[in-house]
């Protein structure tokens, strides 16, 4: 199983992002535009590791979105 997060409010494009976060934050996503112009802005998360982790992968990259989104005031 798998999702896709719309990322296009950090100005990155997918495969920015995606190399970011695995750059700065050791997670591993799939650039949207790997699958075609309408996913571009977005990146694919696997579903495949145990819940706990996901969670917790999950929240950190919601986290490092914050810190990228344009016009952020946090």
């Amino acid at each position: 199983m798998y999702l896709m997060a719309d990322i296009r409010a950090t100005g990155l494009s997918g495969e920015e992002f995606a190399l970011r976060l695995l750059d700065e934050e050791h997670i591993a996503v799939m650039p949207g535009e790997s699958f075609g112009h309408a996913a571009a802005g977005h990146v694919r998360i696997a579903m495949t590791i145990d819940d706990a982790r996901f969670l917790d992968a999950v929240e950190e990259l919601i986290e490092f979105a914050n810190t990228l989104t344009v016009g952020d005031t946090q």
